[in-house]
């Protein structure tokens, strides 16, 4: 991971070997615009992305080889309905990103589960992933 003070600079900064870069002018720029145009999405992220906040955490659940979910579906799962978490995104095994996923949205070793609850049962569900 790199800082980049440039934008044009990030393209430099990956062919060097960095996987990710960080711009924090951009990020400042974009979370001052979004503060004032949504606040209330701001709050909501900030609130669930807190690491102090106990309540309510967003997490990212790799699913293991071995995991009782594979190959199901997130309605069949029953995270939603059990475990009162909502499952945000999946990162497929290749990169690829599905926002919003369906109840009909199957899952399978390699994938990541971007999960939104609360950490008592984040817990849970990465125990069972």
């Amino acid at each position: 991971m790199a800082r980049a003070s440039e934008e044009s600079s990030e393209r430099k900064i990956l062919r060097a070997g960095a996987d990710r870069v960080v711009s924090p002018y951009y990020t400042g720029g974009i979370r001052m615009a979004n503060s004032i145009l949504k606040p209330d999405v701001v709050d909501f992220i900030e609130y669930a992305t807190k690491s102090g906040n106990l309540e309510l955490q967003l997490e990212e659940i790799l699913l293991s080889e071995d995991s009782k979910f594979n190959n199901l579906t997130l309605e069949n799962t029953a995270i939603g309905r059990d475990l009162g978490i909502i499952i945000v995104a999946i990162k497929r095994n290749d990169g690829r990103m599905e926002f919003n996923p369906r109840s009909s949205s199957l899952i399978n070793a390699g994938d990541t589960l971007v999960a939104l609850g609360e950490s008592s049962k984040l817990r849970r569900l990465e125990s069972l992933a």
